[in-house]
């Protein structure tokens, strides 16, 4: 008989969360970088050299977290039906 290969058995859980998850990370660097690289250029523009492009890190680093946060703690409530909001509960 063949034997099960050692110290495969707890591996493909953990590989199919960080494949769900993996574009998270992703998805906060595009975010920040893309603010950032908008409000370096509205600096330029506007010469307020570097305002904007401080602001901008900072909407983008905030609109990632959103994302994040919105991804692994609203979804899975909503797909469970726990929601905070009183008025989507039934009562």
């Amino acid at each position: 008989m063949a034997e099960k290969p050692r110290g495969t058995g707890g591996q493909r859980p953990l590989l199919a969360e960080m494949g769900r998850h993996a574009h998270l990370g992703f998805q906060m660097a595009l975010a920040t970088g893309l603010f950032l690289a908008a409000g370096w250029w509205l600096d330029g523009k506007l010469g307020t050299t570097p305002l904007l492009t401080i602001v901008g890190a900072f909407v983008g680093a905030a609109a990632g977290f959103y994302s994040i946060y919105h991804h692994l703690v609203v979804e899975p409530r909503l797909r469970q039906g726990n929601t905070a909001d009183p008025e989507r509960r039934e009562q």
